[in-house]
């Protein structure tokens, strides 16, 4: 914006800018308020006015001034470049400062020369483009500025939602496993009062979900957090470690206060709860860490997994608290677990044969196949050691493989008419079981007539569906099935009519009670007569004296076992039985 009273002057400067900016558009004004209208209207249309030349040689000092003023008012950031006269130069400073115009304007004295006219509009151009450059920058550092931080609350956001999410149940909406370590943690580093674990694992719970649906076990699980929500003491935590169990963090309880506990969340498991229509019934169990030598998350967690470990081999909805004695036990079982598979290799299992004897004439009409095994670490251990910790880590199906394997070599050379194999349930609902049996005594030529199984209640009831298929293949091949420790289950009558079962074997308990115990005479006598009615021997297991012999007599009992009769022996050991005339039994049917 060139302003000029002079014509021809204000052509001059004219050229002279445009010489300078070329690609800019230069407008010409006699007055400033001449100027501050084109500035007004270009702003209107998106442009505006950045520079002004004003010709003020001449004119009134104030006049110019105020001229500058107005300039500055229209366009705060403008570059102002004034020609004046030599001698009114001081004038108009004073005049510019009291008007409080911008001191960056450049006065250019007298007939300034084109080329300093020239240079003074490049380097106002300079810093205009600077000042825009500048302003622009500052604008897209604010805009970049401006979005990092809503990135970076949102980031915030999205990660205490994913903290959130990592440390509590989706389901539920407690504490999950890592949040509950993480709280255990902290409380351990502050020095807080002594801390109780508790971890709670539902009893039964699995049947819920193989019966009524995962969903059904999702609302179980969502209801019964909610009322150990409403037992645990103020502040506690709650938290759901996975699946069906659960983590009870307490602080400052005493005995009492913990016994207490234990029995508000036993109690509040056990309630029958309505799910999906069906009324449902599970228990807990709890293991309980104190806090004494523990001092980390780590071991008071394990203290507790082998505390609840311990509740559940005592029978389960119960509660048991940690101590060195648990700990011991845990060990041991640890090393007996460790040492089943290396035991099976080395060869340390051997077999025994127990015989079964005919009630009344006590001839031998059977073996029961019993293994041992023979531990350099611990010498001897009982298969009441052995076995349970084999069904739990699955090295049952290998050790019950190689009791089959060997019993029906073993049983080859006997002129006896059958040999009993005990079957755990998770062998005897392994989906190929009868094929295998079947193909070991084809291996070892024994005929399956030969064999007798002998199943628990529990092994047949926890998959009836596999159980009868399973029993089916051997059945029709002849193997015989023989339901043992009957009386200690279920006892369940349409087990023993759906299975077709050919022998029940009393269990030991009643038998050892026999001679006292005119209850127990009562029952053997019944279930006698009931499997006598059924088509079925019976088999009292455990007979110790022959006055147990005698009542077992009379109460029906057809086949006789225990030590009265005979120790478990060495397979060696039955060929001298045979010699010396005690086995006679090549008429005797099986189990008669």
């Amino acid at each position: 914006m060139v302003v000029s009273p002079s014509a021809q002057a204000a052509r001059r400067l004219v050229s002279l800018v445009q010489q300078v900016l070329p690609t800019e558009a230069v407008v010409a004004c006699e007055s400033m308020g001449e100027g501050v209208s084109h500035t007004q209207s270009a702003l209107m249309r998106g442009r505006a006015a950045a520079l002004f030349l004003v010709d003020a040689r001449g004119r009134p000092v104030n006049e110019t001034a105020r001229s500058l003023q107005q300039a500055q008012a229209a366009r705060a950031d403008a570059e102002l470049i004034v020609l004046a006269d030599a001698g009114e130069i001081p004038a108009l400073a004073a005049a510019m400062a009291a008007l409080g115009v911008s001191e960056q304007a450049n006065v250019l004295s007298g007939e300034p020369d084109p080329g300093l006219i020239a240079g003074a509009v490049r380097a106002a151009a300079l810093r205009l483009q600077t000042s825009v450059t500048s302003q622009r920058h500052h604008r897209n550092s604010a805009q970049t500025i401006g979005a990092l931080e809503l990135e970076v609350q949102e980031l915030r956001a999205r990660l205490d939602v994913a903290k959130h999410a990592a440390h509590h149940d989706s389901l539920t909406g407690c504490l999950n496993r890592e949040g509950f370590v993480e709280e255990l943690r902290t409380r351990l580093s502050r020095n807080r009062q002594m801390q109780n674990v508790l971890i709670v694992d539902l009893d039964r719970f699995k049947s819920v979900n193989d019966t009524l649906g995962h969903q059904a076990g999702d609302q179980l699980v969502r209801k019964i957090c909610t009322a150990m929500a409403g037992v645990i003491p103020k502040g506690a935590v709650l938290a759901r470690l996975g699946g069906d169990e659960f983590g009870v963090l307490a602080e400052a309880l005493s005995d009492t206060g913990l016994d207490s506990l234990c029995r508000q969340i036993l109690q509040v498991c056990a309630q029958c709860r309505m799910i999906g229509g069906h009324e449902v019934q599970v228990s807990a169990s709890i293991g309980v860490a104190r806090q004494g030598m523990a001092k980390t998350d780590v071991e008071l967690v394990r203290q507790a997994d082998i505390a609840l470990y311990a509740a559940k081999r005592d029978g389960k909805n119960r509660y048991k608290v940690f101590d060195d004695h648990l700990d011991e036990s845990h060990k041991y079982r640890l090393n007996i677990e460790r040492g089943l598979e290396r035991g099976l290799s080395a060869g340390q299992f051997r077999m025994l044969y127990q015989p079964i004897v005919d009630a009344h004439t006590c001839r031998t009409l059977g073996f029961e196949a019993l293994v041992r095994w023979d531990s350099p670490e611990h010498g001897s251990i009982s298969p009441a050691e052995f076995i349970p910790i084999a069904e739990e880590t699955g090295h049952i199906l290998d050790i019950g493989d190689w009791i089959a394997r060997q019993t029906l070599k073993d049983c080859r050379r006997w002129r006896l008419p059958y040999v009993s194999l005990n079957l755990s349930a998770r062998q005897f609902l392994r989906h190929n079981i009868g094929e295998r049996l079947l193909r070991y005594a084809a291996d070892a030529d024994v005929h399956p007539g030969r064999i007798q199984i002998e199943l628990t209640e529990t092994a047949i009831i926890d998959d009836v569906e596999r159980a009868s298929r399973n029993l089916d293949i051997l059945r029709k091949a002849g193997v015989r099935v023989a339901l043992d420790d009957f009386g200690t289950g279920y006892s369940s009558l349409v087990y023993l009519k759906q299975f077709a079962i050919d022998c029940i074997k009393i269990d030991k308990s009643f038998v050892d009670n026999i001679t006292r115990d005119r209850q127990s005479a009562i029952i053997v006598a019944s279930v006698s007569k009931l499997a006598a009615s059924l088509g079925m021997s019976v088999v009292a297991e455990g007979v110790e004296s022959a006055d147990q012999r005698t009542i077992l007599i009379a109460c029906g009992c057809t086949a006789l076992q225990g030590f009265h009769f005979g120790r478990p022996i060495e397979a060696c050991e039955t060929e001298a039985l045979l010699e010396v005339g005690k086995l006679t039994a090549s008429s005797v049917a099986p189990g008669a």
